[in-house]
């Protein structure tokens, strides 16, 4: 996938959330985070608590229905994207470009990015995404670029490979429920974008992911931009680094070394010390 830090080693890391998607909330981006008065912003910005951040409801399968309905009247879904202060964005996001299911951000978080998470400064890595605020297991977040065609490994590299999902059901599944891997479409280019997906880090020898990307992938055939949706595997402390896993051949195919990326001040999750399977005596 992208890592950014080649040019610096070629020199030398009591609430239980329920799925929900119906959260209303005030419609507030970054921009107007800073201007917040009243009620609103007491609430928030003098709040002692911080931010609850909950999962948001994964995507739906579109019948056939749901399909014949779309041409009548457009599909439409909630942003994924919470602000800075940790409140859900309430925009619905309409397709932009015909495609069955939209890059799941509105156009100002398609920008500035999920608030609840932030990009930062890394002491020899360049920048690195973590979370700013505690972030629930199964949390979504959307990586979403330019299409086009993918560039050599010497050229400086974040884009991941795009695989247009169904025009019908907004997925990418065979019938059999495999995953279609026969409909490459170029690689989806996060430069000059507002994806912050692009700063995660792969995690190190002694440091294991803590989110993953699924194969639901947003756009269409052609299209000019794509998405693909990330997912965590388990709960995120504040500042704590989100990590996702490169690839065995990404390192080897642009002669790098993995090293471990956490630090004290942004922490990347450790690798779980496996127990050996050590043979019973009283067996």
């Amino acid at each position: 996938l992208f890592f950014n830090m080649k040019r610096k080693l070629k020199g030398s890391s009591k609430v239980t959330p329920k799925l929900t998607d119906n959260i209303v909330s005030p419609n507030r981006d970054d921009a107007e985070e800073t201007t917040l008065t009243g009620a609103l912003s007491k609430r928030y910005k003098n709040h002692k608590n911080p931010a609850i951040i909950v999962p948001q409801a994964p995507q739906k399968t579109l019948g056939s229905r749901t399909y014949e309905i779309q041409q009548h009247q457009e599909y439409k879904i909630q942003c994924w994207a919470h602000t800075k202060l940790g409140i859900r964005c309430s925009s619905m996001v309409s397709s932009r470009e015909g495609e069955p299911v939209p890059i799941p951000y509105c156009d100002v978080h398609l920008e500035s990015g999920d608030g609840a998470l932030k990009v930062v400064r890394h002491p020899f890595a360049g920048k690195c995404l973590v979370a700013r605020y505690d972030l629930p297991a199964k949390y979504r977040i959307a990586f979403w670029g330019n299409r086009g065609k993918c560039q050599t490994c010497d050229k400086e590299d974040r884009a991941i490979s795009y695989f247009p999902p169904d025009k019908v059901t907004g997925r990418n599944r065979n019938v059999d429920g495999t995953n279609k891997v026969n409909n490459y479409n170029g690689v989806l280019n996060p430069g000059g974008t507002g994806d912050v997906i692009q700063y995660a880090a792969c995690p190190g020898p002694n440091e294991r992911q803590n989110m993953r990307s699924t194969f639901q992938y947003f756009g269409i055939r052609n299209g000019t931009i794509g998405g693909r949706e990330f997912i965590t595997l388990e709960k995120i402390p504040k500042n704590t680094q989100l990590c996702h896993w490169y690839g065995s051949g990404w390192w080897g195919d642009r002669g790098m070394k993995r090293i471990d990326v956490g630090t004290r001040k942004y922490p990347a999750p450790s690798r779980k010390s496996t127990k050996s399977n050590k043979p019973n005596s009283k067996s």
